[in-house]
């Protein structure tokens, strides 16, 4: 990070930081609500997917903004929010104010991730975004590494605590934004900006992107939650003992091996081979799930974790960099905005992985999944097809 400017240095930091708050609360934020509304756990799952579903719609117009208005107020007011939400709901007590306080968190939380990749690529030159994307994204997992865990600790002692500190945590990370000079870069251009409604023509005419995205979406029903999945189907084949001991040391090797390599791995992505990396990000999902599917031990549970993750690893950064190389200078953050639709899928994931469990045997919902990530890869690396002839 020493190698850095002081804008990608404190973006680092913040960005450690705001998942930290957020990571804290997840492991109880379903407990909190079911207790806080009285709501079984289907509710709940249906309230978190509303919220999820409006954020990611909001979202679509936060990049439109971010490409209008300076980066880094954007990204202070986002964390604004972010505190303000965590606290407001240790007061929520009606379901519409507390749909109305999850939507500003998981709205917020998407504009800093829009935001601060615009930041990265606007701040360092084209052949250092993705191993910076790779640095972040190794700060992000551990983050989520060591969240929940002081989360259930805290809340041990005091059960509203997590909340209150993780509305602290992102209050005190503006400071770290605040002290970033003003960077001329991010000053408007003269002129009559783009309208909203003109920036999603222009977006629905990119076709490039659209297969990207719609490619995106069903490879995040795949890689987006999956620890639900997971967790649903050692639920269903497993003792409850037995499923928290294996879901325990399979979050163990994920976490492990993304901190471990992926900094490494992202040093060796090119754009010229992008489309070839995606095909081997989907290749090694496939081969993990497959795994997951036929795994009777421990072991072959963490060596299919592994597999799977090296699949993650090549596929974030790969799908930032796409964007990246797609996106005009002027519209950079309304591509990402657009991109982030493919969150969609991790909120659809949980549904059809309930389905299947429920209807088919077990092990058929891996096969499925790998199905959905084939044709999600296909798209991508049609998608990465076009973008190479666009650059000859």
């Amino acid at each position: 990070m020493a190698t850095y400017s002081l804008v990608i240095r404190r973006l680092m930091i913040v960005s450690l930081t705001i998942v930290v708050s957020r990571a804290i609360t997840s492991p109880l934020l379903t407990l909190f609500l079911s207790n806080k509304l009285g709501l079984n756990q289907q509710d709940v799952g249906l309230l978190l997917g509303i919220a999820v579903f409006i954020a990611t719609l909001l979202a679509l117009y936060g990049g439109y903004i971010i490409d209008r208005l300076e980066k880094r107020r954007l990204l202070i007011l986002a964390m604004l929010s972010s505190a303000i939400g965590f606290v407001l709901l240790t007061f929520a007590e009606n379901l519409y104010l507390t749909t109305a306080t999850l939507v500003i968190t998981e709205t917020a939380s998407a504009l800093f991730l829009i935001g601060s990749k615009a930041i990265l690529s606007e701040n360092l030159p084209v052949g250092q975004r993705a191993k910076a994307f790779s640095l972040r994204y190794t700060l992000t997992n551990i983050g989520y590494a060591t969240g929940p865990m002081l989360g259930v600790v805290i809340a041990g002692v005091y059960p509203i605590a997590p909340f209150l500190i993780a509305g602290g945590i992102a209050f005190f990370s503006i400071f770290l934004m605040s002290g970033i000079p003003k960077d001329p870069a991010q000053t408007p251009a003269i002129g009559q900006p783009q309208s909203f409604l003109r920036t999603l023509i222009t977006l629905k005419n990119d076709r490039t992107l659209i297969m990207f995205t719609c490619g995106c979406l069903l490879s995040t029903v795949v890689h987006g939650r999956f620890t639900l999945y997971l967790s649903q189907y050692l639920l269903v084949t497993q003792d409850t003992k037995r499923a928290l001991e294996t879901m325990a040391a399979l979050l163990a090797c994920n976490a492990i091996s993304v901190i471990l390599l992926q900094y490494q791995i992202g040093r060796f992505l090119k754009r010229e081979q992008l489309r070839y990396w995606i095909a081997g990000g989907t290749g090694l999902f496939i081969l993990g799930l497959i795994g997951f599917s036929l795994a009777d031990s421990l072991v072959s549970w963490c060596v299919a974790m592994f597999i799977f993750t090296l699949g993650e690893m090549i596929i974030y950064p790969a799908e930032f960099l796409f964007v990246d190389t797609l996106a005009p200078e002027e519209l950079r953050g309304s591509y990402y905005g657009a991109q982030n639709l493919a969150a969609l899928g991790g909120a659809l994931s949980p549904v059809i992985c309930g389905y299947l469990l429920l209807h088919t045997p077990a092990p058929t919902m891996f096969y499925a999944l790998s199905a959905l990530t084939a044709m999600g890869g296909s798209l991508c690396f049609m998608s990465g097809r076009r973008v190479a002839i666009l650059q000859k």
